[in-house]
């Protein structure tokens, strides 16, 4: 599913180079702007969101389906509306790095996190629950991702809200 939310998103939903920024090179969503002290090492992201949350989402979504018998269920839904959500965040945070905007980007990823688990939870109560973790790694995103904000936003000049700026330009991956 998080392969279809990328594939559908007419956004440059590109990923920051995990190679160099191993190298401690600046890349995009990673060591391009100042991070708070207490952020975690940038080796702990991919492990958390390929070793343990996506593993986590199939599994919980597989007793769904299971359950329901079909693929297209309005449950499975709130995980996909979820999903997109989330590339829609990647884009403002990490390809656009509109650090104030990202703030209540997260906070609607999450709250879409927490909407997916309740409806998982509500046909198969252990699907749910393996959803869980994903709303409480949010929940320390979420943290750092305002806390990221704060401390890049010293001039404040860089507001919670979408804005137009000659510097920072919204890509549609069909119009390069």
């Amino acid at each position: 599913m998080s392969i279809r939310s990328r594939l559908f998103s007419p956004l440059d939903n590109s990923r920051p180079d995990i190679e160099k920024a191993a190298k401690g090179e600046a890349t995009g969503g990673f060591n391009d702007r100042q991070m708070p002290s207490w952020t975690p090492p940038g080796i702990f992201f991919p492990i958390m969101w390929i070793l343990i949350v996506a593993p986590l989402r199939a599994a919980a979504s597989m007793m769904l389906w299971q359950q329901v018998g079909h693929l297209c269920d309005g449950t499975i839904l709130a995980l996909m509306l979820h999903l997109s959500i989330g590339d829609t965040w990647n884009t403002v945070n990490n390809v656009e790095r509109r650090l104030g905007a990202a703030v209540p980007g997260v906070l609607c990823v999450w709250a879409s996190a927490l909407f997916a688990s309740y409806a998982y939870y509500q046909v198969v109560p252990l699907a749910g629950e393996l959803l869980l973790p994903t709303c409480l790694w949010l929940t320390v995103a979420a943290a750092l991702v305002t806390d990221t904000w704060r401390v890049n936003n010293s001039s404040g000049l860089e507001p919670l809200f979408p804005y137009r700026s000659p510097n920072v330009r919204t890509r549609f991956w069909f119009a390069e």
